[in-house]
């Protein structure tokens, strides 16, 4: 009876030790922009709760913004947003934004940059394979034709001047863009 009750627990402490190594987290990693284009690599991933999916910021200016299903190229009310990460061409040191699956609904997410979500810039974490599939998701996105045409940059990494810029600011900003987009002449005069 002793050595049942032993071999009872050091079971249940071998299965607790083993419940505890498959919960270990996992590192989701996603590349946006860059070379690939107007992308998330990969577009999508199937991440359990207590995942980590790390957005690497490559060249242009992007961002990851959570949005919904039913309107993919909005951001979502109270959701997450890194904000705007402009890196230059020659960058080689990224910037990134992790984000913490919470639980196993689907996340929408998009780039706020000028036409980006449009062209289809979009990604989604677990996203069901029959009804309101990743595929469905990215064909709303490229019917939205949600465009961005107040905002300081456009779709290529043109910035529309404002009256009051002098010339000397003009010039910064051409240098600044030119990094970021590759081409000398990204400023509108």
């Amino acid at each position: 009876m002793f050595f049942k009750t032993i071999f009872t627990a050091s079971l249940a402490v071998l299965a607790s030790v083993l419940s505890v190594e498959a919960r270990k987290p996992k590192y989701h990693h996603v590349v946006v922009g860059g070379e690939a284009g107007l992308v998330y690599t990969p577009n999508q991933v199937k991440a359990h709760v207590g995942d980590f999916v790390t957005f690497q910021f490559h060249f242009k200016n992007h961002t990851v913004t959570q949005s919904s299903f039913d309107k993919p190229c909005e951001p979502l009310d109270y959701g997450f947003d890194s904000g705007f990460m402009p890196v230059a061409m020659d960058a080689t040191d990224f910037p990134t934004f992790t984000i913490e699956v919470k639980d196993e609904k689907p996340i929408w997410v998009h780039c706020e940059q000028a036409t980006h979500c449009p062209s289809g810039m979009v990604f989604a974490v677990n996203a069901p394979k029959k009804g309101n599939t990743f595929e469905k998701f990215l064909e709303m996105a490229k019917e939205s034709g949600k465009y961005n045409d107040g905002g300081s940059y456009s779709d290529g990494g043109s910035y529309k001047r404002n009256v009051a810029d002098s010339e000397e600011d003009v010039e910064e900003k051409r240098d600044i863009l030119s990094r970021i987009t590759g081409k000398r002449d990204a400023v509108d005069a």
